[in-house]
């Protein structure tokens, strides 16, 4: 994997680059949450998606990208600062158009994307997708730093999968956690989520829009956003499949990496 430093208009974003340097675009997009990066959300997945340059960015507010001080508060101004700081890291990097993976908030993301730039985006996979009218429930993201420790990041991580544990499950909570205690990641956290401008929602009228080939994919026993919000994507995007993985949580590729990166495997390949 390599790393770079991305200067995107008023931001700099932090870049995490794997798989084939000559391969399709791949523009991996991960969730909200305490530590929450890149490179870490998208790990289990890289072994399945060599053939793509997969390209992992910190969003702002996030990881090692700029932590903005003068943004105001709430989840609409955060949420309209990291689509543009995408925008700004394709046109740096001088992409044209892109695959896109997101997941949780980065699904939001991709989604914003896709209506905003259809001409930039080609195919769309939705993981556990936040920004739909199914509420999401964040009652632990946004209670952490109540009382932040690695054990309340293990219980967080935790309360997200299916079964409570995963593969390397222990080198994830410390490595997330050491993120999440640095200051200037805690204080860009608790402004986006503090109450203000909300983030768009996208609706009946909105999705029916995209034009684009979408695969959303759901955990079944996810208890952070149900999967009636991939069902509400599948039935209201025009373009849409539909994959519910039995026995999954919310961290769905932590749980069934494998199987989970065939698929986003094919679906690209057939629009490559």
């Amino acid at each position: 994997m390599k790393t770079q430093e991305v200067t995107t208009g008023a931001d700099t974003t932090h870049l995490v680059t794997a798989g084939n340097d000559h391969g399709e675009p791949l523009l991996l997009l991960h969730g909200t949450g305490p530590g929450a990066t890149g490179a870490l959300s998208f790990q289990p997945l890289l072994p399945s998606l060599t053939a793509y340059r997969c390209l992992m960015p910190d969003l702002v507010g996030f990881g090692h990208s700029s932590h903005p001080q003068t943004l105001a508060a709430g989840p609409g101004p955060w949420f309209a600062r990291r689509v543009e700081a995408v925008l700004q890291l394709l046109d740096e990097l001088g992409l044209d158009r892109v695959h896109v993976v997101g997941h949780s908030y980065g699904a939001r993301v991709a989604l914003e994307l896709a209506i905003r730039v259809p001409e930039r985006i080609r195919r769309v996979v939705l993981l556990a997708a936040g920004g739909t009218p199914v509420k999401a429930n964040l009652r632990k993201l946004t209670g952490f730093y109540q009382n932040p420790s690695e054990a309340a990041m293990r219980a967080l991580v935790s309360a997200q999968l299916s079964h409570g544990d995963v593969p390397g499950f222990d080198d994830y909570v410390r490595q997330r956690f050491a993120v999440a205690a640095r200051p200037e990641v805690r204080r860009s956290f608790e402004a986006a989520m503090a109450s203000g401008e909300p983030a768009p929602v996208y609706d009946e009228p909105l999705l029916a829009a995209v034009p684009h080939a979408v695969l959303a994919v759901h955990g079944k026993d996810d208890a952070t956003i149900s999967p009636a919000a991939s069902l509400f994507l599948a039935e209201h995007l025009p373009h849409a499949d539909l994959h519910l993985f039995a026995d999954c949580g919310h961290l769905v590729q932590f749980e069934v990496p494998a199987r989970l990166g065939a698929l986003i495997h094919e679906f690209v390949a057939v629009g490559a």
